[in-house]
């Protein structure tokens, strides 16, 4: 793969057969939407099979749709670092069955990459400096801010102060403010959304102790971090939605809870039961 995706389809174009050149003309006509597409899709949208698909792929070079994807994309979005390139698989008409294995089987994967990237030893740190941290001040935006949210809520109800505020220009002004004594703890997947850069800057220049929920790997959030509890990479930053992500980062929280609550139990319950019956009426 020494040229370009699209430099190398247009130079096999005169030995390509009948359906690997509808599938080339696709492509060429709109490369930044085939990324989006599974294979399935492309094929269907190209009007032939996902076989032909895969032949065009090897015709090229490629090893597999997945290979030619990420070649292409590095056309499309030249200068990218590869975390940033696109991850998309979508199809229409999906059937509901097939959509509720995939994300089962995803979630399965997701479950079993966190518990061998998440350190033991750094959640134990990270729930012992909570549980005696003047405050803990949660910070995350768009799919990290409704974990920061989610942890908030768990912590306010044992007791344990803390805090957090959906707009993004309150959690830097938030920072600003913030005091040794307190725990600054920073939510981003990327762990290089730039809001958050801030927050972690003003929060150290603070003199807080900075705990960083990120992608495994390194980032600038995590290279200002005192302690990182690391997130597996299982999608890239650009995506549809932040779906498996997400769903680790709420994983890692409950754990750390876990973890929290099991220092005090008996204080624990008897919040958990307090807020059980002001909100219920028990």
């Amino acid at each position: 793969m020494n040229y370009g995706a699209l430099e190398t389809i247009a130079q096999s174009m005169p030995r390509l057969a009948d359906t690997e050149r509808r599938i080339a003309e696709f492509v060429q006509a709109s490369p930044q939407k085939v990324l989006h597409l599974n294979i399935a899709e492309l094929a269907r949208q190209a009007g032939t099979s996902s076989a032909a698909v895969v032949r065009f792929c090897k015709r090229i070079g490629a090893e597999g749709y997945s290979d030619f994807k990420l070649w292409l994309a590095k056309d499309v979005y030249q200068g990218w670092n590869e975390k940033y390139l696109p991850d998309l698989g979508l199809e229409s008409q999906t059937p509901a069955s097939k959509a509720i294995h995939d994300m089962a089987e995803a979630v399965r994967r997701t479950m079993s990459a966190l518990a061998a990237t998440l350190s033991p030893q750094a959640v134990e740190e990270a729930a012992e400096r909570i549980r005696t941290a003047a405050m803990t001040a949660l910070f995350g935006v768009g799919a990290s801010g409704l974990v920061a949210a989610d942890f908030h809520q768990k912590l306010s109800r044992i007791g344990l102060p803390s805090s957090y505020l959906f707009d993004t220009h309150a959690q830097i002004t938030a920072s600003c403010a913030l005091r040794p004594q307190d725990i600054a703890f920073v939510i981003s997947y990327s762990g290089e959304t730039d809001a958050m850069i801030e927050v972690a800057d003003q929060a150290k220049a603070r003199g807080c102790f900075l705990i960083a929920m990120t992608m495994a790997g390194t980032n600038r959030l995590c290279g200002r971090a005192d302690l990182a509890l690391s997130i597996p990479a299982v999608e890239r930053v650009y995506r549809s939605a932040a779906e498996l992500s997400r769903l680790s980062q709420l994983a890692a929280v409950d754990i750390l809870f876990n973890v929290i609550i099991s220092y005090d139990i008996d204080g624990a319950i008897a919040a958990l039961e307090r807020s059980m019956q002001a909100t219920h009426g028990f």
